[in-house]
């Protein structure tokens, strides 16, 4: 949602602004909310600016771009992560990890403003009239919001709180309670199948432009296969996945090479479910929160600090500047076998003396060299980096910038046949499940497998293709395995990796197995909702 658009989106986002109290459920003023609640045009915005809201604030909290999303798209406390510090240091290493951390506080009230939003659409489509094609796709978009945002919380936080319609003044004071997993089940469910009918799997056209960046209804099914997945309705998740790749064949679809997936600025890969949209340069002028279409510094977290070795500066060729933070471990690159050339198309595992003036022109840096900065914040020797975010396009006249306009993936069709194979699998069809693994496994080069395919097998591929994208952990976690898997990989030590200039394993020593496959409820919402008494937090974070 860029360029010709942004004009629309920036005022979408100034009338969507609203208080950031309990929740962040409260409604705008009167007059915003009356033309909202009575004018379709109102309703175009209202939609307009919820996903310029999703998008700004998920990538700009604090003065660090990016700290909603960055636990979820780097695969913290995970078997694949290494991770030094930041301002996600408690979370990654599971130390001083509180119920007062602002970071989880930040993460729970941004998906409630989602859902409070997305309540405020809902309930102004059904006033305006769902027998209108547009307000009904309005209201289909509304009702994915409100799923996903609370989709979310259920998976890191679990006891949650439910709330469908608008918060007013006269609604405000109502008793809160954890909602159970089969009331939040149920809403889910409700809401994406509504989705579903009323999304369409084209994009829209606005002045004969593709809107990229908008939900369809290829996301939607996606999303409920994602559901689906926990409640193992394997039936209903072969259902859904198939229908994606069936229903929406020529819209959406596979990659040939996994070399193209990632190959742009705008990701504009028909493989891309959905993307959160950045730019540059926006069409309509102005900028959001100081910075032109509200850029993230994603990037620079998984760059390697390979420009502060002596003979290398900062180059977009090599991912432009990087405060090297968070990284794969040699556990996930050792998943890949010879033939596999997703090591090359989804990491930088080499990088260049590429000073003009440095004896060393043009070599490799040494695997291992230390980047000569020290402290806490950084993981000092170089180390193979993961490129699926690195912005090698607009950054090219800059490559010192932190921040970067290259766009983020959400879901792609690769997890969607991955979840249709793990589907099969568990129905016990061994020919169905390896005709979709191979599907992601033999693109990338790898001869077609053609044995009895296992969990360990899925959870590779998974790992494999899916890295840093936010698809680990749940999976993790809704299989029982997050601990056990955390436990015995996460990080690396000096003995696993010879090349490390130090242990990183805090997350592998400190997980609690029972205790952090849930983040603790943030105490000051806890407060909010009337004490522990009434809003008791979860275990172990008492």
């Amino acid at each position: 949602m860029k360029k010709t658009y942004s004009a629309i989106l920036v005022l979408a986002a100034l009338l969507c602004a609203s208080c950031t109290d309990l929740l962040n459920l409260e409604s705008e003023t009167s007059v915003t909310t009356n033309y909202l609640q009575t004018n379709k045009e109102g309703l175009k915005r209202a939609i307009a600016g919820l996903y310029v809201y999703e998008r700004d604030n998920i990538v700009d909290s604090s003065n660090e771009k990016g700290i909603v999303i960055i636990p979820q798209l780097f695969d913290f406390n995970t078997d694949i992560f290494l991770f030094n510090a930041g301002n996600w240091a408690s979370l990654g290493r599971l130390t001083d990890l509180t119920p007062d951390s602002g970071v989880l506080e930040d993460y729970w009230k941004f998906f409630y403003a989602i859902a409070g939003r997305a309540n405020e659409i809902i309930a102004s489509a059904r006033n305006i009239g769902l027998d209108d094609p547009e307000v009904y796709s309005i209201y289909g978009e509304a009702c994915l919001f409100r799923a996903r945002a609370y989709f979310e919380l259920w998976k890191r936080f679990e006891r949650i709180y439910l709330n469908t319609e608008p918060t007013t003044a006269s609604n405000l004071d109502k008793e809160y309670r954890p909602a159970s997993r089969e009331e939040v089940f149920t809403l889910l469910k409700e809401d994406l199948d509504a989705a579903i009918d009323a999304l369409s799997y084209e994009l829209p056209v606005y002045n004969n432009g593709v809107m990229y960046g908008m939900y369809t209804k290829a996301t939607a099914k996606h999303v409920r296969a994602q559901v689906a997945m926990w409640e193992e309705d394997w039936d209903c998740v072969i259902r859904q996945t198939e229908e994606i790749l069936l229903e929406a064949k020529g819209i959406t679809e596979l990659e040939k090479d996994p070399a193209d997936i990632f190959s742009s600025e705008n990701l504009r890969s028909k493989e891309i479910l959905y993307a959160y949209q950045f730019s540059k340069n926006p069409g309509g002028g102005g900028t959001v929160k100081g910075t032109a279409l509200a850029g993230h510094s994603i990037s620079v977290y998984v760059t390697s600090r390979y420009s502060s070795v002596a003979g290398a500066v900062c180059a977009s060729d090599q991912g432009g500047f990087g405060y090297g933070r968070d990284y794969p471990n040699q556990h996930l690159l050792d998943m890949y076998g010879p033939k596999d050339k997703r090591i090359d198309c989804y990491f930088v595992t080499t990088f260049y003396y590429n000073d003009p003036a440095s004896p060393k022109f043009g070599q490799p840096i040494v695997a291992g060299t230390g980047a000569g900065t020290s402290g806490a914040s950084y993981i000092t020797n170089i180390h193979p980096m993961s490129s699926k975010h690195a912005d090698f396009w607009t950054n090219a006249d800059d490559p010192e910038r932190k921040t970067s306009f290259r766009d983020l993936v959400v879901y792609r069709l690769a997890e969607t046949v991955l979840m249709c194979a793990e589907a099969y699998y568990h129905k016990g069809d061994n020919t169905n499940a390896v005709k979709y693994f191979n599907m992601t496994y033999e693109r990338a080069g790898n001869t077609a497998f053609n044995g009895t395919l296992t969990l360990e097998d899925l959870l590779d591929e998974y790992a494999r293709e899916l890295n840093f994208e936010g698809v680990r952990w749940p999976l993790l976690k809704r299989l029982g395995l997050l601990g056990e898997y955390c436990k015995q990989w996460e990080g690396e030590s000096i003995a696993e990796n010879r090349y490390l200039d130090k242990d990183y394993t805090y997350a592998r020593q400190n997980f609690v197995i029972g205790k952090h496959e849930c983040w603790p409820i943030p105490s000051n919402q806890i407060l909010l909702m009337g004490g522990s008494e009434v809003y008791p937090q979860n275990p172990g974070w008492n």
